[in-house]
């Protein structure tokens, strides 16, 4: 059966500040005709779709305030003495995407089954799909790797994989089966999710997000039988980009640990670190982070009765005095200026590294702190 084609182009926007819908513009494409838009913020996307004997490729851009305030051209006319402005967006066909979108989908039939394959910055992803309806859930699955034989198919350690969102835009391409039609959907995806550059994502979130931003399209739905992907939590933790440990301020402060009727319960050192990604959501001052770190012994007649996580805020308080103390409250001000603008230079590191050294020891109950100079030796009595 000879190949057959079709192309079509759809446009997102808005009308009258209502829900964004797709309106089929493939007329426009093909007369290159100017598309009329009654404001530039109307634009939210646009969409190539191309459809042959084995693929239905489509290929949506995703469109910020900005991007549409410079692709949109306000025009202005004059007829018969009377001027008249217009919103005007040019389209054009994605050809060269659709093109690689279908050549990838073709080379990935035969290791595509029942799920959802991601590429994601050359690294393509195997998530399951599991179908609710017209509902779906992915959980990351596995991952692919190019060989001369075909693709190798190996297990992922981790529940989820993160990336940090690019400042240009996330550009995602999405392979699956339609299960009503013998066809491979190829999906690629460029644009902005939820969370800003910088921040930290999961393959599994960013697909479905990606999925959801084309369900609105009836041709994708239709072939997808898809109405809506679920889409996980955000990723806990720093929503900033991972730091190595040279690029981070962790110390360890000297600590006699007691219970509140004065029994001993732990000795050694307690483990800190400073965020250099987020200040305190409540003071605004430098936000620590204090665990029991590996250097703390405890009293066995009372390690089965007291947790540490008795003694985290009472510790975290202390030794953030003593750092402001240190440091002063205007070094302490600029210092979180610059973490919460994610303007900090090694300078600073280096000024924390340094009034972190050193510090004095402290004796703790669950209710209260007080600093100590002597250093604590020794196990703890029982």
């Amino acid at each position: 059966m000879p190949a057959q084609t079709k192309e079509e182009f759809y446009v997102r926007r808005l009308f009258d500040d209502d829900v964004p819908v797709f309106v089929d513009a493939t007329k426009n494409v093909r007369q290159d005709l100017p598309y009329p838009l009654s404001a530039k913020k109307a634009l939210k996307a646009t969409c190539g779709v191309r459809t042959d004997n084995e693929v239905v490729a489509f290929s949506l851009r995703n469109y910020t305030g900005k991007q549409a305030e410079r692709e949109v051209e306000h025009v202005e006319s004059t007829v018969d003495g009377r001027v008249t402005a217009q919103n005007q967006l040019r389209l054009r066909m994605p050809r060269r995407t659709l093109h690689g979108l279908n050549e990838t989908a073709r080379a990935l039939s035969v290791v595509l089954g029942d799920e959802v394959i991601t590429e994601l910055d050359g690294d393509l992803y195997v998530l399951t799909l599991a179908r609710n309806g017209n509902e779906g859930e992915l959980t990351l699955a596995g991952k692919l790797a190019r060989s001369e034989g075909g693709y190798v198919r190996s297990e992922l350690s981790d529940a989820d994989t993160e990336f940090e969102l690019p400042v240009a835009g996330v550009r995602l391409r999405i392979f699956l089966r339609s299960p009503v039609r013998e066809r491979i959907i190829a999906y690629g995806f460029s644009g902005y999710l939820t969370r800003k550059p910088g921040e930290m994502e999961t393959v599994t979130r960013a697909t479905a997000l990606a999925l959801n931003s084309i369900l609105g399209l009836a041709t994708f739905r239709m072939l997808s039988q898809l109405e809506r992907i679920d889409v996980p939590p955000v990723p806990r933790g720093n929503a900033a980009r991972p730091r190595k440990a040279a690029d981070r301020v962790t110390f360890t402060v000297p600590a006699l640990l007691f219970t509140e009727d004065g029994t001993p319960a732990a000795r050694g050192h307690a483990a800190a670190e400073i965020d250099l990604d987020q200040v305190d959501p409540v003071t605004g001052g430098l936000q620590l982070h204090v665990t029991a770190g590996d250097q703390l012994e405890w009293n066995p007649a009372v390690a089965e009765t007291v947790q540490f996580d008795a003694y985290e805020r009472v510790l975290t308080e202390t030794i953030g005095a003593m750092l402001h103390s240190v440091l002063g409250a205007d070094t302490v001000r600029d210092l979180a200026y610059d973490i919460m603008l994610g303007d900090l230079g090694p300078d600073s590191i280096t000024r924390l590294r340094a009034a972190t050294t050193g510090l004095p020891g402290l004796a703790a109950k669950p209710s209260q702190a007080e600093v100590r100079s002597a250093q604590p030796t020794g196990a703890p009595a029982a």
